[in-house]
């Protein structure tokens, strides 16, 4: 089952705007939060609320989300399982935030879904990003938002060797040539997270009205 309308509006195009050097990306203090109601070119109210906050010692974030969306939504059987198409008229879900990084006017929250009106997305891993503009009154704040099934679990390893010692092994990358490419490790987790897609990834929607405020503080 896959939410074709609100769920592709994801928006995890390559965007035009470059990702900012990670200066103080892992520093304590930092937050992002607001409440802000806007459409699309649809016409249907969406609104969002969420306060997402670090921890002390770099622990990951805590916080909290609810999204709203008055748009149909519609699950069709795109995996050939023989489920039945399904329709809401619109729905809302709440999500418990568990990371965020800040960077400059923009912020990535990750968590997942406790409750929704559409059962299927309990569960499920939830990314907010946002951008605070300022002076939204001239300019929008931005957002764009993902909703996202648990990734199975997998291990690598060499199939001539019956006990391969570079199982389990981590290790970090960057790119040697970029002081503020900030190292990765290898191999990636599984669960959908701030670092699982890189600032650049994320294209904001494009907002037709809105009103309330995005804050981001590095």
């Amino acid at each position: 089952m896959k939410i074709r309308r609100l769920i592709s509006i994801i928006a995890l195009l390559l965007s035009g705007f470059a990702a900012a050097p990670a200066v103080n990306a892992q520093t304590g203090g930092q937050s992002a939060n607001g409440s802000y109601q806007f459409s699309l070119e649809d016409g249907r109210t969406k609104y969002v609320e969420f306060d997402a906050r670090t921890q002390e010692g770099g622990g990951g974030a805590t916080g909290q989300m609810f999204f709203s969306d008055d748009a149909e939504v519609t699950y069709q059987d795109v995996d050939g399982a023989g489920d039945p198409q399904v329709s809401y008229n619109g729905f809302y879900l709440r999500a418990e935030f568990d990371g965020l990084v800040v960077i400059n006017n923009q912020a990535i929250m990750s968590g997942t879904v406790r409750d929704s009106s559409i059962a299927d997305l309990i569960g499920q891993r939830v990314l907010l990003t946002v951008e605070d503009s300022g002076d939204n009154a001239r300019e929008p704040d931005k957002l764009t938002w993902g909703v996202y099934r648990p990734a199975g679990s997998w291990e690598t390893s060499d199939a001539e060797l019956e006990t391969d010692p570079g199982v389990g092994l981590t290790w970090e990358t960057s790119d040697a040539e970029r002081r503020d490419d900030v190292p990765i490790q290898m191999p990636g987790t599984n669960t959908i997270g701030t670092q699982t897609f890189p600032f650049s990834a994320y294209a904001f929607v494009d907002l037709e009205q809105w009103s309330g405020d995005i804050r981001v503080q590095p």
